[in-house]
Formats: C-alpha cells, sequence, structure tokens
C-alpha cells in the first residue's frame, strides 16, 4: 500500500502543470569542497559503484545505472564503472564502446517492490558508512558553513534514515515522506478542519456532466463544491469523504492567506466543479464532453496521456485515479489546486503563478500529511541515462527535501530569485524553480503574512478595476513590482532577509559543544 500511495501522489502532484522541460541536477551549488572533504566525496564513488553492483545483481538495472551515474558524478573516473558500464579510453575522453548495462529492469514486475526494498535494506550498511564520515565535516563547527551545508547535503543523500542528518535538517521521517518542522502544527490540525467541514448534500437528479458524458456517478454539492465520483463501489463514499475535504482545504487556503471568503454563488454552475474516475476510458469520455478545453489537441492529450487536468465550464478540475486502495493521492491534487484558484482569482492566471503553485504545495502538505512535491518525473541523474530512476534521492521531492535544495542553493549564491521566476512560462518550470517557488511562499507566510494580504487585497482591486474598465491585465512583472512596494524591501533586501530566514529556519547545525 505504501509503495502505491506513493506513485499515485506522485502522478497526482503534477496534475494541471504544463508539463515541463528536463532539468539537470545541481550536485555542488557552486561550492567548491576544501581538500580532505573533497577527497571523501572522490571516495564515496566507490560505495555508489558497491551499490549499483548490488542493484544489478538483482535486475534493477535503472538504479544500477543511477548509483553508477552518481559513482561518476562523485569521480569522474571512477575505473570499476566506466569498465561495468563499457567506457574505453581513448586520446585522453571516456568513450562508451558498448553499454554492458540494460536501460531497462529485467525483473518480475509483481516482485518490484520486494526487490527495491531489499536493496534498500543490503545497501543500508554501506551509506550509512560512507554518511558517517562525511558527518564528520557537517559536526565540525571550525570549517565553514557551506563546506559543512555540502556535506550535509551529501550525507542526506546518502543516508536519509540517519537521525543526525534529520535533526540538522529539522525533518523527520513522516507516514510516506519527509516532514520538515515547519510543517508540524499543520498537520496535527488538519484533522479538526476536515471534522468541521460540511459533507454536503447528495444530489439525486442527472447533473450537465452526466448528461453530456453518458456516465451516471455519485456526487454531493455543499455551497462552493459539486463533486463527481465514478470510482466503482467507493463512488457515494469518496463523493461524500472529498468533498469535506475539499470545502476543508479551501477553508485552510483562506486562512493561511489571511484573506476573506467571497459571497457564495447561487447556482450550481457557478460553483467549483470536481470530478474523481477510475477508468481511462471514460476519463478521456469525459474530458472530451465535459472539460471546456477549446483545442482539440490539448484535449486529445489530457484525455489520452494525462492523470487530471482543468475543466472550465464550469471551472474545476478532473483526476484519472485507478487505484481504490486510498485516495491520498487526489487529495493531494485537490488541497493543491483549491489553493491555486485563490491566487489566480485574486492575481490573474498568469500575474503570480510562483506564488499559485507555491501555496498549493503548502495546502496539500498542511492538508494531507502525505504530500510529496513532485512536479515532474524524477530526473536522470547526471552522466548516464537512468530512464527516470533515482537511487539516491535523499529526502526525495518532500517539503523537507525542496528546503534542504533552495538551503543549499543560498549558500552557494546559485539560487533563483523572484525576478527571474516571474519571467519565466509554465513549461520552463522544473523541479528546481518550483522549490524556490514553495519556500518563497513559505516565507512570506511565516514572517509577512499581513502585508501578503495587503498585497494580494490591492492585486484583486487592480484586477477588478482593469476588467471594469476592459483595459490589459497586469503583467507579472507589475505584480511583483507592487510586492516590493507592499513589503518595502527592494528585491537584494528581500533576498537578505530571506537568505537569513532560511539558514536559521530550515537548517541547525550540530555546535561543537
Amino acid at each position: 500500500m505504501r509503495k502505491l500511495a506513493i506513485s499515485m501522489a506522485a502522478a497526482l502532484a503534477i496534475l494541471l502543470l504544463a508539463v515541463p522541460r528536463e532539468a539537470g541536477a545541481i550536485e555542488k551549488f557552486n561550492i567548491d569542497p576544501e581538500k580532505k572533504l573533497a577527497k571523501k566525496l572522490e571516495d564515496t564513488g566507490d560505495v555508489c559503484f558497491e551499490c549499483g553492483d548490488i542493484a544489478k545483481g538483482k535486475g534493477l538495472y535503472r538504479l544500477a545505472r543511477s548509483y553508477f551515474s552518481h559513482a561518476l558524478e562523485f569521480d569522474i573516473d571512477h575505473k570499476k564503472t566506466r569498465k561495468v558500464m563499457g567506457f574505453e579510453r581513448k586520446k585522453g575522453k571516456w568513450v562508451l564502446e558498448e553499454d554492458m548495462v540494460p536501460p531497462k529492469d529485467i525483473i518480475n514486475e509483481n516482485k518490484r517492490a520486494e526487490l527495491e526494498e531489499k536493496l534498500r535494506v543490503e545497501t543500508l550498511e554501506l551509506r550509512r558508512k560512507a554518511a558517517e564520515d562525511l558527518w564528520a565535516f557537517v559536526a565540525n563547527d571550525e570549517i565553514a558553513v557551506n563546506q559543512r551545508m555540502l556535506a550535509l547535503y551529501h550525507v542526506i543523500r546518502l543516508y536519509p534514515e540517519g537521525r543526525e542528518a534529520q535533526k540538522a535538517a529539522r525533518s523527520s521521517p513522516d507516514y510516506m515522506w519527509y516532514k520538515h518542522q515547519l510543517d508540524d502544527e499543520s498537520d496535527t490540525n488538519r484533522i479538526k478542519w476536515i471534522a468541521r467541514a460540511p459533507k454536503g448534500e447528495v444530489i439525486e437528479e442527472n447533473t450537465p456532466y452526466e448528461k453530456a458524458s453518458g456516465l451516471a456517478m455519485k456526487k454531493r454539492k455543499t455551497d462552493w463544491i459539486v463533486f463527481h465520483a465514478d470510482v466503482a463501489d467507493k463512488s457515494a463514499e469518496w463523493a461524500e469523504t472529498l468533498i469535506q475535504f475539499t470545502e476543508a482545504s479551501r477553508d485552510h487556503a483562506f486562512e493561511i492567506l489571511g484573506v476573506d471568503k467571497p459571497a457564495a454563488p447561487k447556482e450550481d454552475a457557478q460553483r467549483l466543479h470536481y470530478t474523481v474516475i477510475r477508468d481511462r476510458e471514460r476519463f478521456a469520455k469525459f474530458v472530451e464532453n465535459c472539460s471546456g478545453i477549446t483545442d482539440p489537441t490539448h484535449r486529445k492529450e489530457a484525455a489520452t496521456i494525462s492523470h487530471g487536468t482543468p475543466t472550465y465550464n464550469p471551472y474545476g478540475a478532473v483526476w484519472l485515479y485507478p487505484s481504490l486502495e486510498n485516495d491520498y493521492g487526489v487529495r493531494d491534487g485537490i488541497a493543491h489546486d483549491v489553493a491555486s484558484k485563490e491566487i489566480f482569482r485574486l492575481c490573474g492566471p498568469d500575474g503570480a503563478y510562483w506564488l499559485a503553485r507555491g501555496l498549493g504545495y503548502i495546502n496539500s502538505t498542511h492538508m494531507n500529511g502525505s504530500t510529496s512535491s513532485i512536479f515532474y518525473g524524477v530526473k536522470m541523474t547526471g552522466v548516464l541515462d537512468t530512464g527516470g530512476a533515482e537511487a539516491l534521492p535523499g529526502f526525495g521531492n518532500s517539503s523537507a527535501g525542496w528546503r534542504v535544495q533552495v538551503g543549499m542553493e543560498l549558500v552557494g549564491g546559485t539560487e533563483i530569485k523572484l525576478s527571474h521566476l516571474v519571467k519565466l512560462r509554465v513549461g520552463d518550470y522544473s523541479q528546481r524553480e518550483m522549490a524556490h517557488a514553495f519556500c518563497y511562499t513559505d516565507y512570506l507566510l511565516h514572517e509577512h503574512k499581513d502585508k501578503l494580504n495587503e498585497f494580494l487585497q490591492a492585486c484583486y482591486e487592480e484586477r477588478a478595476r482593469r476588467y471594469n474598465a476592459k483595459e490589459d491585465a497586469e503583467t507579472a512583472a507589475d505584480i511583483l513590482q507592487r510586492l516590493w512596494e507592499t513589503l518595502v524591501l527592494t528585491e537584494d533586501q528581500f533576498m537578505e532577509k530571506f537568505r537569513v530566514w532560511a539558514q536559521t529556519t530550515y537548517f541547525e547545525l550540530p555546535s561543537g559543544e
């Protein structure tokens, strides 16, 4: 069940987002390791090779290639790795003469979970010992902070199970993910938010969705939401529990933003419409007839490839969710979507994309407690094609992992500023960009909530004024400038304050004492 929940949550977390470009790994964060640390990191290539050899012996070739890739990142001339992969040295360069490790796994798929768990256990001691050697640098408060942070990053990648590293990153293992201490309070309160939210009333008559799609679904509605469920014998149950979760997630988004709710719509057509469907064929039929996507190519892609898409008439979203063992993944998608839609309402669909997605991930982290902040398919490792497999994920794409990523970039001076984020197209966002959007939103909510509220109200008022005057909408750059004016900070001043806050809030390096 744990594996299933992870895979489904990973699929759902990317819903409603454009498919972004592939992004390369940032392993050194512009930090040159000092001599002794550099030697220890190079030695880690041996550990990665041994782990890869174990994976290879189990037929888990993609994970083997990932381990071998990391071996070459630690030691570009690692001879055993070069040999087993089929490289030869020619004119001072490594040339892949024959790829000796298959690019696809050769296993019984029914035993994948068992084999991957055996691999984790069998490599545990190797990874622990390597992490222990690197931990000496983290614990040494006489060396530069950037060196300690670089060592910590690699300790976490090798051995995220280690409690010392978790403490240094102020994180702990949760049910399925790694959770930062900042999320504890909301994680505790989410049950109260859900318990006091309305479950709505059952709708008996056929809805326009059912008439248009030809699908008979269980449905409920509240003052704000209409929820359709087509998930076999769990349809009635999921319609009830998920509409309550949707209402709670929406209330929580308003609470953390500090903005007032608008008046509830009087007609069903103006309510937010959410749908979850189990079967791909039925999902495709729904998207074709009910999504409101006007571009036929886009509509076909959403129907046949995606696991979810926005719907436009009426406004909302639909998810494909084949497994009925749990609903964690669709909850992540719901909590993310209702929060993002509030930023779109206040700032326009393109005005503050970074804030919409940042708030979406924060809301899903708070409301579901099992979120994995995945923005796109797991990256290839830096040297070899692994088919998307990652053998050293560290804290992975959890909120804790994102905070480590951004903290490392701040130390190395490679962080992405907001002025750069707002210039990007949606399709240019990768895991790295989303990590920064998440952390900037995190900071604003913790340190500038009143100013953020003031900023959002001003955005909404200006948006309404321009709409009524039939003027062009504000640009993302205009809206960012309003943020600086509201905070009474320049971007450089904002970054300096954020840098100090992130380092002291996200991390707690051990003292010499």
